[in-house]
C-alpha cells in the first residue's frame, strides 16, 4: 500500500520518488518537443540536479524541524505539485532559483537556535540574492527572512538591516561580473523585471487544468493547515506561521510575475508540500488515504491527455 510506503523514511522511498520526479521531467521535457544536442544535454542533466537536490533538501528541513512526522509524505507532495507544472520543469531558471530560496528557507528556520544570527540572516538573503539574478520576482521572498527576524530575535535593530546589506552584496557582485567579463554595468532596469495582472495564458486547456488543481490544493490542505495549527506546541509555531507566510508569498510573485505559464507558480510547491502533509499524517480512513495518494501519483501523467 502507497500510505504505508510513504509513512517511511527509507532510502528505497527516495529513489522511488526520484525515479518518479524524472519520469515527470521526462514528460515536460517530451512536450516541449526538445532536440537532443550537446547543449540541451547539459541542460537537462542540470535541470535533474536542480530538481532531485532540492526534494532532498526539502525532506531533510521539515524532518529537522519537526514539521512532519519521518515519512516521505512531504516530497511525494512536492513531486506531484510541480509535476502538474511541466512548464517549470524545463525552465532552469526557475529551477535554480526555487532551489536557492530552499536553501535560504534553511537559514531561515535555523534562527529558532538563537545561534549565529547575524551570519544566518546574511546568507539567507544572499541565497535569495542570487535567486533574484535567475527569476527576478523570487527577490519577493526577502519578506520571509524578515518575517524570520520578527518571530526569533525583533529586539535587535541590526537584524532588520542584514537583509537589506545581502541583497546590495549580490547586486555588487552582479556588477563587478558583468564589469569584468562584458565590460558592462548591471544596471537597476537590466535587473528588475515588469509586474504584469494579465492572466491570458492560464486559458489555454492544460494551463488551466493545472491552475484548478493547484487552487484546490491550496484552499484544502491550507484549511486543514489552519485546523491542527492551535494544536502545535508554542515553540513549533513561528514555524508554521512562516509557512503560510511563504505560501501567500509565493502565491504573491505567481500573480505580478510578467510571463505566465504556470512555471512562476513553481514556488507554490514548496510550502504547499509542507502544509499538505498534515493532511496525509492525519488519522482518517485507510481506504481514502490510499486513494488520496494514488490519485496525487497518477494526476501528473494526465497531463499528456492535453
Amino acid at each position: 500500500m502507497l500510505s504505508s510506503f510513504f509513512s517511511k523514511s527509507k532510502p528505497i522511498n527516495y529513489i522511488a520518488i526520484a525515479i518518479y520526479m524524472l519520469l515527470l521531467l521526462g514528460i515536460a521535457h517530451y512536450k516541449k518537443g526538445v532536440v537532443l544536442q550537446s547543449e540541451s544535454i547539459f541542460l537537462i542533466l542540470a535541470g535533474i540536479i536542480l530538481y532531485i537536490l532540492p526534494m532532498l533538501l526539502l525532506n531533510f528541513l521539515v524532518q529537522k524541524n519537526d514539521l512532519t512526522y519521518k515519512g516521505t509524505y512531504t516530497i511525494l507532495l512536492y513531486a506531484f505539485l510541480t509535476g502538474i507544472l511541466l512548464n517549470s520543469l524545463t525552465d532552469i531558471n526557475i529551477l535554480l532559483a526555487s532551489g536557492l530560496v530552499v536553501l535560504g528557507l534553511r537559514n531561515i528556520l535555523r534562527l529558532r537556535d538563537e545561534k549565529h544570527m547575524k551570519a544566518k540572516i546574511f546568507n539567507a538573503s544572499l541565497c535569495i540574492g542570487i535567486a533574484s539574478l535567475a527569476y527576478f520576482w523570487s527577490i519577493g521572498f526577502i519578506f520571509l527572512v524578515f518575517f524570520g527576524v520578527f518571530y526569533f530575535e525583533p529586539k535587535n535593530y541590526r537584524n532588520w538591516i542584514i537583509p537589506l546589506i545581502g541583497i546590495v552584496t549580490v547586486y555588487t557582485f552582479a556588477n563587478c561580473f558583468t564589469l569584468l567579463f562584458y565590460d558592462s554595468f548591471f544596471t537597476v532596469t537590466d535587473y528588475v523585471d515588469p509586474v504584469s495582472f494579465s492572466f491570458q495564458n492560464y486559458l489555454v486547456k492544460d494551463q488551466l487544468f493545472s491552475i484548478g488543481i493547484l487552487s484546490i490544493c491550496i484552499v484544502f490542505f491550507l484549511s486543514i493547515y489552519l485546523i491542527k495549527y492551535s494544536r502545535k506546541t508554542a515553540n513549533l509555531k513561528p514555524i508554521l506561521r512562516l509557512m503560510i507566510v511563504y505560501l501567500i508569498l509565493a502565491v504573491g510573485i505567481g500573480i505580478v510575475a510578467p510571463e505566465k505559464n504556470t512555471s512562476e507558480l513553481f514556488f507554490i510547491a514548496t510550502p504547499l508540500a509542507i502544509i499538505g502533509t498534515t493532511y496525509l499524517e492525519t488519522n482518517y480512513n485507510v481506504l481514502a488515504k490510499e486513494i488520496n495518494i494514488w490519485v496525487f501519483v497518477l494526476i501528473p501523467f494526465t497531463m499528456l491527455l492535453f
